[in-house]
């Protein structure tokens, strides 16, 4: 027989059972609680609420506890009201989260900080900064959870000046030597563009650990460095830190992919074969036909996908992304329909890549169909993407009203992202008043998007509206914006070599210039017009033609033509999307030099033979 033990055992014990992750027992024993006649004291309510939040146990059971915390006088305990604020945050009820935060007569730190996190994961980043604002004024220290949330909410919203701001207190306050926070300052200053500085915290870390080490690889892909990111991931290796997992080796694949950097993901490709875990092998694998699709090796990624035992959402959700990035678009639809026949249920994501497919082929009406699908078939709720999805399926094809008049009827509100799709698409159709109206919607979002200004700048070139594309471009240098520098690799021999646009530094850049000017001249001699469209500076018809002979695909493409290379396709990779002209040169180059071409920019995978291209001039 069980001998009766007291509330205060038996809080001990429930304690024990959530801090070692075993909910169901815990449950279990404020069960035996309850039926020795015990009631549950404050600890006992702090329990229940981490117990619920365990379970998922859902918002009924949450605002079951905060009653029985009132009717027995625990609600202005500062574990109870903690716990309580942290639970409906849980949940996304941040209002009932406010209102309890307000009522509480004495709040420590702990409360701040619960309350600061809890915004971040509900996004709102801005609310929680306030609110870290509130706590310093009211003379409440913070400590190092309680910068580690405001940290946070810096990246969330780009706030570079005030992420500083922060990493001066911890070293004022000697909390920044700690991996938590350490981590979390190379976070910020990656996520706002600042390498400098994410490199030097990070070199400067007592202890680095896997999240540190894919951030600062993460953060050179993103910023098109992926060679830099590639040469991270091998520092981390002679450091001896283990590498074979998902986090860390989808950011270096990643990498791979986009620095033309084949060599070293089959290098990784190898390693895979150690694995032993299936479901990690599986995730891995996903990982690598990822990044043959990127890297324009398609046939290697179907060759991986075929062979596979297990098939899961995401394997499949990629091979129909590639597909579409390819040109492939009735390729993607019949993947996506053998999908359907296997067994496996699409999701958000899966519906991304099919109306990209869409869009990218000009098949509005199917995108449509897809769109309908997704909500009556499959009951997945569109997201963002999704809309901005139909936007630019819309945009593309030139039905620019249709593309407004869907955005008018949205059932939330249109973000930057489907504000930025229609603007993409009134660009490209040099539609200037419904351009200027989607750029001020964009802007209201996110007036540091530098991204907005240039589609809003070419627009107006392209109108020859120099003096409003004068405007633009001092409003960014007012705002402090940076943009990407164009870039492009080529991969030969096993050596990648990078080329910026107008570059000047190698030393054969006269050689390669003479050649693009004879090969320019050439194609002119064939009826071929050049296409000034890329070129957003009043300058004259001479210039503008001498600043498209310095686009970096062309001199990565001259560079490897003058290798001989014509036995094998040669691909090159851009970080920024390819113009007009430059595609209608590698059309000219692929049929004048019997040469395969795979160009891969951000968005499409351009594959040139014998004149014509994989997208069909419609990207």
């Amino acid at each position: 027989m069980r001998q009766p033990v007291t509330t205060f055992r038996y809080n001990a014990i429930i304690r024990n059972h959530l801090r070692t992750s075993r909910a169901d027992q815990a449950l279990q024993h404020y069960f035996f609680m309850r039926q020795d006649g015990l009631l549950p004291d404050n600890f006992t309510i702090s329990s229940l609420l981490k117990l619920c939040s365990s379970l998922d146990a859902g918002m009924c059971n949450c605002k079951l506890i905060h009653a029985f915390a009132i009717r027995s006088g625990y609600q202005q305990d500062v574990f109870v009201s903690t716990g309580l604020v942290e639970l409906y945050l849980s949940y996304g009820d941040h209002e009932a989260a406010h209102q309890l935060f307000a009522e509480i007569d004495k709040r420590d730190v702990i409360s701040w900080t619960s309350m600061i996190s809890g915004l971040n994961r509900n996004s709102l980043g801005l609310e929680s900064l306030e609110l870290f604002r509130r706590m310093v004024k009211e003379g409440v220290k913070p400590n190092q959870a309680t910068l580690a949330g405001v940290l946070s909410a810096c990246k969330q919203l780009m706030q570079h000046k005030l992420g500083k701001s922060i990493h001066g207190i911890l070293i004022r306050s000697r909390l920044a030597r700690d991996v938590v926070i350490e981590t979390a300052l190379v976070d910020v200053y990656a996520k706002c563009r600042n390498l400098n500085y994410a490199q030097r915290v990070f070199d400067r870390m007592s202890e680095r650990n896997m999240v540190s080490w894919t951030i600062i690889v993460s953060a050179y892909t993103t910023e098109g460095l992926p060679q830099t990111a590639i040469q991270m991931f091998r520092q981390m290796l002679k450091e001896g830190t283990e590498a074979l997992n998902l986090e860390r080796l989808a950011p270096v694949l990643q990498a791979c992919a986009e620095a033309a950097h084949l060599q070293y993901g089959r290098e990784i490709h190898g390693r895979l074969f150690k694995i032993q875990d299936g479901e990690v092998k599986v995730k891995l694998i996903n990982a690598l036909i990822d990044m043959y699709v990127e890297s324009s090796k398609l046939d290697y990624a179907f060759s991986l996908f075929r062979r596979m035992a297990v098939r899961n959402v995401v394997t499949w959700t990629t091979m129909i992304k590639g597909y579409g990035m390819h040109g492939l678009s009735e390729k993607a639809l019949e993947t996506f329909e053998l999908m359907l026949e296997s067994g496996i249920k699409p999701d958000g994501v899966t519906f991304t890549a099919v109306l990209s497919s869409c869009s990218h082929a000009g098949l509005v009406e199917e995108g449509l169909k897809q769109f309908r699908s997704m909500q009556r078939d499959y009951d997945i709720t569109p997201n963002m993407r999704h809309f901005a999805s139909i936007v630019d399926i819309f945009g593309r094809a030139g039905r620019l009203k249709e593309a407004y008049d869907f955005i008018r009827c949205m059932p939330i509100e249109p973000s930057e992202m489907v504000w930025t799709a229609l603007l993409a698409a009134c660009r490209r159709h040099k539609n200037l008043e419904l351009g200027e109206f989607s750029a001020a919607e964009a802007l209201r979002f996110n007036q540091h998007n530098a991204g907005i200004y240039i589609l809003l700048s070419h627009i107006y070139a392209d109108l020859g509206r120099w003096e409003d594309v004068s405007r633009v471009r001092l409003l960014m240098k007012k705002l402090r914006l940076k943009t990407n520098t164009a870039c492009s690799w080529v991969e030969i021999k096993g050596k990648v070599y990078k080329f910026r646009v107008s570059d000047n530094s190698q030393p054969f850049s006269d050689e390669l210039k003479k050649f693009l000017d004879k090969l320019l001249k050439k194609m002119e001699a064939t009826g071929y017009m050049r296409s000034t469209s890329g070129v957003s500076h009043d300058t004259n018809e001479q210039e503008k033609m001498q600043t498209l002979c310095g686009h970096c695909e062309k001199l990565a493409l001259a560079f490897a033509l003058n290798f001989r290379v014509h036995e094998v396709p040669l691909r090159i990779s851009k970080n920024l999307r390819v113009c007009e002209d430059c595609h209608e040169f590698f059309k000219f180059v692929s049929q004048t030099f019997n040469q395969e071409i795979f160009l891969k920019d951000p968005n499409r995978c351009h594959h040139f033979t014998q004149g014509s291209c994989s997208c069909g001039d419609y990207w």
